[in-house]
């Protein structure tokens, strides 16, 4: 027990120098949040975390700047937003995250999308951007995969491994490749 006691110590020690340095590098959130080893958050003045937030190891949550964008994106995360091991969240829009939500690990949050015209070499094409909304108290499963222009209403369940595609009302069940609706919730 006392071991247990003492790692947990020990991590929390660790997060709260991990959110002194941010703060130093620009962010302005909260600063009672949980970051796990290896969280890494580029461009941390453009991320807003809320209170009691956990964000568990190995995420990236990278803000971008798209080629003929003036800045960079940005993350927004409410209160009390739990989210999993090796998850990613990259914007160039806006990606918000509602209040009380709980993000499995392995989720993919996209706001952007390649170009993929035949007229030149995908690589040199400029993407789109399209805001993501998640609403308050989700729960986005395991390894699903949200891409850009959605919106999850408030109370939604997406289960593990779905593609979200489309906007998903508020409480209802989806799943799928892409998600579609089962039940409501």
């Amino acid at each position: 027990m006392f071991l247990v006691k003492t790692r947990h110590y020990i991590d929390r020690a660790r997060s709260i120098g991990h959110v002194g340095a941010l703060t130093w590098l620009g962010y302005r959130g909260s600063r009672d949040v949980h970051l796990g080893p290896g969280v890494r958050i580029t461009d941390p003045a453009r991320v807003s975390i809320g209170e009691m937030v956990n964000i568990s190891r190995d995420v990236k949550i990278e803000c971008l700047t798209m080629a003929g964008r003036a800045e960079a994106g940005m993350v927004v995360i409410g209160d009390r937003v739990f989210i999993g091991e090796r998850s990613t969240i990259i914007c160039n829009a806006r990606i918000t995250i509602g209040r009380l939500t709980m993000i499995g690990h392995g989720v993919s949050i996209l706001d952007f999308n390649h170009g993929t015209s035949r007229d030149g070499p995908m690589r040199d094409q400029l993407g789109t951007t399209a805001e993501v909304s998640i609403g308050e108290d989700c729960w986005l499963g395991a390894n699903v995969i949200v891409l850009p222009g959605v919106t999850v209403g408030d109370g939604t369940v997406v289960a593990a491994g779905s593609v979200v595609t489309q906007t998903l009302p508020a409480n209802v069940i989806a799943a799928g490749v892409p998600a579609r609706i089962l039940k409501d919730r």
